[in-house]
């Protein structure tokens, strides 16, 4: 959800290390711009771009978590996110790092994991397709990303690009909002891009997919049986 969120700017003699305390507040904004309601979508994966697929996404949200179901045909994975912690992926006969149905966008990608990384840092000010952006930096060990660019909105606290780099500093992985779609009372992503970079091979990719959301349904009152674990299989 996206809310009026005024950030009070960085002064020019401000300590690098009040810039670091201020990307953990940043983060934090972004996670409580979370939806309080549960909410159902119906959108289409372009796998590449001669293959679509369509697609549902539901959503349900408790104080302590969120639970997602990315589903299409036969096809099901259940991602646990808790306001504080990793996510959990439930997900039967696959890991968290296979494809989500062959496209750029790994399960672990779908729960955006480096969102929740300690210790962020802040990069710079930057101006992204007209906004005004900080860019804050997170790193990890023993995580498929060795540190991940984030590019959050100043004005609505919204994510707009994450870049993955791995441990030589190179780039792998882009993810963008390309747009935005109001659905009741909410704003939610409507197109979102995933790149994966070949070695030796820059930004912009070549290997890309994108998520795009047609319909909604704002509180749409999901039942809670749907979202238990068992019926995912084990977590990874």
């Amino acid at each position: 959800m996206l809310r009026l969120v005024i950030f009070l700017l960085l002064t020019t003699g401000a300590a690098y290390a009040d810039s670091n305390a201020e990307a953990r507040v940043w983060l934090e904004r972004l996670a409580e711009n979370r939806v309080v309601k549960d909410f159902s979508l119906k959108g289409r994966l372009f796998v590449a771009s001669d293959q679509t697929v369509p697609v549902e996404v539901l959503v349900k949200n408790a104080t302590t978590e969120t639970r997602t179901i990315y589903r299409a045909g036969t096809n099901a994975v259940l991602i646990v996110q808790p306001v504080h912690g990793e996510p959990r992926y439930f997900l039967r006969g696959a890991r968290p790092m296979d494809k989500w149905l062959g496209s750029q966008f790994t399960y672990y990608d779908l729960g955006v994991p480096f969102l929740r990384w300690p210790d962020p840092k802040f990069v710079a000010d930057d101006r992204l397709r007209g906004r005004d952006c900080h860019v804050v930096e997170v790193r990890a060990t023993g995580q498929p990303y060795a540190h991940v660019k984030i590019w959050i909105d100043r004005e609505y606290s919204a994510l707009l690009r994450a870049e993955a780099f791995n441990e030589d500093e190179n780039p792998v992985k882009r993810f963008a909002v390309t747009s935005f779609k109001r659905l009741g009372e909410i704003w939610i992503p409507r197109a979102i891009e995933c790149a994966t970079v070949s070695p030796g091979q820059a930004l912009p990719a070549q290997e890309k997919s994108r998520l795009e959301i047609d319909t909604g349904d704002y509180d749409a009152k999901l039942p809670a049986e749907w979202f238990t674990e068992e019926k995912f299989g084990a977590a990874r």
